[in-house]
């Protein structure tokens, strides 16, 4: 079993929630909440209707994630370093255990996977970079060196 302390995650930072009308949803938590509507996107996009709110968004893309697709709800756990994402996907791969999506979303590296009941988890490293508003789903091959990751995260913009 790998060591522990290369395997630690810092905590749940967002969620992703399934909401029958994303827009009317934001509207809430920017209403109620304070927080600010920082993306979207329509239903053409890859990821279908979607809002991402934040109420400290100079600190964090995003903390709420609203989805009308249910298949992309989902827990978010953060990770210090890009040592750590690699270390959690080969905790998760060596388990046998099926890597559903990998992204490049600009501002953060992120693969995702199911819990025993089929709940969807996102493990994720920050890249600091929050230029991008979401929902940014490039692909990411965490087997290629961390330049190469970094390259093409700078390339982005």
């Amino acid at each position: 079993m790998q060591d522990r302390a290369t395997c630690r995650n810092t905590g749940i930072h967002h969620v992703g929630l399934h909401a029958t009308n994303p827009a009317a949803s934001a509207e809430f938590y920017r209403d109620v909440l304070g927080m600010e509507v920082v993306g979207e996107s329509g239903p053409d996009h890859l990821i279908g209707t979607s809002v991402f709110l934040s109420s400290r968004p100079e600190e964090e893309s995003h903390e709420i994630a609203l989805f009308a697709n249910p298949a992309f709800a989902h827990i978010a756990f953060k990770v210090s370093s890009l040592a750590e994402l690699r270390s959690f996907h080969a905790r998760v791969v060596g388990r046998r255990i099926p890597i559903k999506f990998t992204f490049n979303h600009g501002a953060s590296f992120a693969f995702y996977f199911e819990d025993p009941d089929g709940n969807l988890i996102e493990v994720y490293w920050p890249t600091g970079d929050l230029r991008l508003k979401q929902p940014q789903v490039l692909p990411l091959d965490l087997s290629q060196p961390d330049d190469v990751l970094l390259q093409e995260l700078a390339n982005m913009v």
